[in-house]
């Protein structure tokens, strides 16, 4: 996929370069166009019946574990998968696709719109892990030193419903 100028996204070519710039994503497709996708597709095969939240879940976890296998036993190399032999990215790409197809799917059924909610999460991580109490840190926030905040003062949608389960998420 080429960026801007023809720059080419996530490709192994000019590996000095590539590492050592800022990776950015194409502006297309988006998350809506590839909800838009996936339904068609799923639409077009009479698969709808089979993307019950719980369906859609257990897909994406195996999806997870493919992508998780990827990456065993493997060292923790300083430039990672992107020295990976060409097959191996292409295994890569492949399986962070379903990864997002199936969350995105499971957003869309949940009634989850993940643009939103992603910006509500980043606000939330904001006011528990201050830059100034956190920064170089890895401790979970309740255990960052007092003065950063607590528990109930995170606000989220936790009241939102997945289609077909009447199960509030939290």
């Amino acid at each position: 996929m080429s960026g801007k100028g023809g720059e080419k996204r996530g490709d192994t070519e000019g590996e000095d370069t590539a590492a050592t710039r800022p990776f950015s994503f194409s502006p297309e497709p988006t998350l809506e166009d590839i909800r838009r996708l996936h339904a068609e597709f799923a639409a077009e095969r009479d698969w709808d019946q089979f993307h019950q939240p719980r369906n859609l879940l257990l897909a994406l976890v195996g999806e997870v574990g493919e992508l998780a296998e990827l990456f065993q036993w493997k060292p923790d190399a300083e430039l990672g998968p992107q020295a990976w032999p060409p097959k191996e990215r292409a295994a890569l790409q492949e399986e962070l696709s379903d990864v997002l197809i199936y969350l995105v799917a499971l957003a869309a059924r949940c009634h989850v719109d993940l643009p939103q909610a992603v910006l509500s999460k980043m606000d939330t991580n904001r006011r528990r892990y201050p830059a100034h109490l956190s920064r170089g840190s890895a401790r979970k926030y309740t255990d960052l030193p007092q003065g950063a905040t607590s528990k109930d003062q995170a606000v989220g949608t936790a009241d939102l419903a997945c289609e077909s389960t009447g199960k509030a998420s939290t």
